[in-house]
């Protein structure tokens, strides 16, 4: 019986990294990953809107709940194009101490990218008009000059965090794609195949290391989005989207 060389983890996932950065396009592919899970978190949004869910907060946990358990589908649906790939293991009685190299094929996937902006406002608040009230009447109109200021400032910001958020949960993502990717792989395909008991690789199953990979991700961008979306009901109480903010907003509260 031949005997096979002992690999690690961590050597595996190299090498399975760097075919597919020659090869392939992982942060394209992840970029398409990501534009698909945004796309259905939207949707989630909107039917749990239209099925009575009109708390914002408590409507974009669950949009993103929804949102990530398509993403692992999108990371299953991709093992399962690239299994082939990988999963094709010299005869066994032909086989050497030296490693085979396999094949890789090419994809990429295509996206848009996306932007967001605020605006801002200011409040001048009377200085001259009303001598008997005195000091004390200048600074009532100082703060409620505040007030207006800060209200005005309540729908940007909130936009910009919103946008912020995500921006940086997917580009994070975007950035990580070729390790997970190869990750996936190893835990996904190779330790199905005899490859992992001739060669003594250690893996785990690729659900673990997905959720391992990209929870943290998604659960800070969900309590940012949540957040911002509590803070936007204090503001316009009795909004139930954004576009009832912006509305409550141009009516002046």
């Amino acid at each position: 019986m031949k005997v096979f060389p002992k690999i690690h983890r961590h050597q595996e996932i190299q090498k399975i990294r760097g075919d597919l950065e020659r090869d392939s396009f992982p942060r394209l592919q992840m970029f398409l990953l990501v534009t698909l899970t945004g796309a259905s978190g939207f949707v989630a949004s909107y039917t749990f809107l239209h099925a009575g869910l009109v708390e914002m907060w408590l409507r974009y946990l669950a949009s993103f709940g929804v949102a990530y358990l398509m993403f692992l589908v999108f990371l299953w649906l991709w093992l399962r194009t690239r299994a082939e790939d990988y999963a094709d293991l010299p005869d066994v009685s032909r086989a050497t101490s030296s490693s085979s190299d396999g094949p890789s094929a090419c994809y990429s996937g295509k996206g848009g990218d996306f932007g967001g902006g605020g605006a801002s406002g200011s409040f001048d608040s009377p200085t001259e008009g009303i001598s008997a009230i005195g000091d004390s009447g200048g600074s009532v109109g100082d703060a409620l000059g505040t007030v207006a200021e800060a209200e005005e400032f309540a729908i940007p910001l909130a936009a910009l965090i919103l946008i912020g958020a995500m921006v940086f949960s997917s580009l994070f993502m975007v950035y990580s794609a070729p390790t997970l990717f190869a990750e996936l792989l190893v835990d996904g395909v190779l330790s199905a195949s005899l490859y992992r008991r001739l060669r003594g690789l250690e893996t785990r199953h690729w659900l673990e290391t997905a959720i391992h990979r990209t929870a943290w991700p998604f659960i800070l961008t969900a309590a940012i989005t949540s957040a911002s979306g509590w803070a936007m009901t204090l503001y316009a109480s009795g909004a139930h989207s954004i576009a009832d903010v912006v509305f409550h907003s141009k009516q002046g509260g």
